[in-house]
Parts: structure tokens; C-alpha cells; sequence
């Protein structure tokens, strides 16, 4: 397990866990980002820039500091 700010660019992961507060909690969840989702990492941005996310057909970018909360591990 790793945290998803230090996942491999362009591999398909799934989350194991989340330590966010209820507020950012919420607002991962609404993208589809919950313990068991599958995601792609497609982008990170230089300089600690955001990450684009793909979960099914939706993509989004999500702070270093969260994604540096959100355990994760390489789909089988």
C-alpha cells in the first residue's frame, strides 16, 4: 500500500482507504473516489501540482496534501 500521491503515473490503482476529514470525504466521494474504487493516475502536474484522476468516465484533479491522505495499491 502506498499513499496516491506517490502512485505510479499511468497505472490503474484501487484505494483502500481515505483519512480525510467528513468535508473532503464528501468531495472525493462525489467523484466516485470510495474504498474498493478503481482509478487511473493519467497526469501530475510539476512543482507539487495537482493529479488528474480517472474514475470510470469521470476525470478530475485532486491536491497533492489529500491525495497524500488516500491509501492505494496497483490493480491485480
Amino acid at each position: 500500500m502506498l499513499s496516491l500521491d506517490k502512485f505510479p503515473l499511468g497505472c490503474k490503482g484501487v484505494v483502500d482507504s481515505l483519512d480525510l476529514s467528513d468535508e473532503a470525504f464528501r468531495r472525493v466521494a462525489a467523484f466516485g473516489l470510495i474504498p474498493g474504487s478503481h482509478f487511473s493516475l493519467m497526469r501530475s502536474a510539476p512543482f507539487g501540482g495537482p493529479l488528474v484522476l480517472e474514475v470510470g468516465s469521470t476525470r478530475f484533479l485532486l491536491r497533492r496534501s489529500l491525495a497524500s491522505l488516500i491509501q492505494v495499491r496497483v490493480a491485480e
